[in-house]
């Protein structure tokens, strides 16, 4: 199964705006362009910049026909109403089947007002409950890396802890976040972690301020998902 993860796209309602020197909604179309067919594709947050209806309908019709199975999640940039009006409410957790062999847990880690994520209590509980019955190899979504290679504590879950002790042992073999800006890998109890370069623009942490634009071309994550719960990677960019 080829599943592809988007993030960070930081589209406008004006589809011909800039943002950051860039046009986000020509940087996601050059890098749909060329992504092969896929399964799945999941966006994981920060779809709008402006928090608008229109950024929302944008990102549905630049994603529509790019796999016969789409997922948006929310990012500390997106507003939870407008993103509703098109997208239909975002519950904290979700667990959908992909195949026999593999399924998709997509998880809300928005603090609303704040850069950092959170996962409350209650969320991780039914994010527990979910995974207990779930009889698949597991890919996790969410906007929040729970590892970051980045320092700050805006860059990650402040209460990533508990998560990480949730998922240990359990049906997930691979934990896909945005927000940085950036590709990452890394493992954790023989579950790898992926952050997802930006459809936008690609950041470098480190330093004052802590985040410099690399320059680097957009860029998606392409995963295979084979039935065995193994998972190749690669990242895709776009020629801009």
């Amino acid at each position: 199964m080829l599943f592809a993860q988007v993030s960070d796209t930081h589209l406008l309602g004006d589809a011909s705006a800039s943002v950051w020197g860039r046009n986000p909604a020509a940087n996601l179309a050059a890098l749909l362009s060329v992504l092969p067919p896929v399964d799945v594709l999941a966006v994981t947050g920060d779809i709008a910049d402006d928090g608008t209806i229109d950024a929302y309908r944008l990102a549905d019709a630049l994603t529509q026909d790019h796999a016969p199975r789409r997922f948006f999640i929310p990012g500390n940039h997106d507003d939870p109403a407008a993103m509703a009006e098109v997208f239909g409410d975002v519950d904290d957790v979700r667990l959908v089947g992909l195949s026999e062999r593999w399924a998709l847990a997509l998880v809300n880690s928005q603090w609303v007002g704040r850069e950092a994520g959170r996962i409350d209590g209650g969320t991780l509980d039914r994010l527990g409950n979910a995974l207990d019955r779930v009889d698949a190899n597991v890919v996790l979504c969410l906007h929040h890396p729970p590892l970051s290679p980045c320092p700050e504590p805006d860059c990650t879950l402040v209460d990533r802890d508990p998560l990480l002790e949730l998922l240990r042992g359990g049906p997930v073999k691979v934990v896909l976040s945005g927000h940085l800006h950036r590709h990452f890998q890394a493992r954790d109890d023989g579950i790898t972690f992926l952050g997802a370069p930006s459809t936008l623009n690609q950041l470098c942490h480190g330093g004052d301020p802590h985040y410099t634009d690399t320059g680097e071309p957009p860029g998606a994550q392409l995963l295979e998902l084979h039935d065995d719960g193994g998972v190749d990677h690669r990242v895709v960019t776009a020629p801009v």
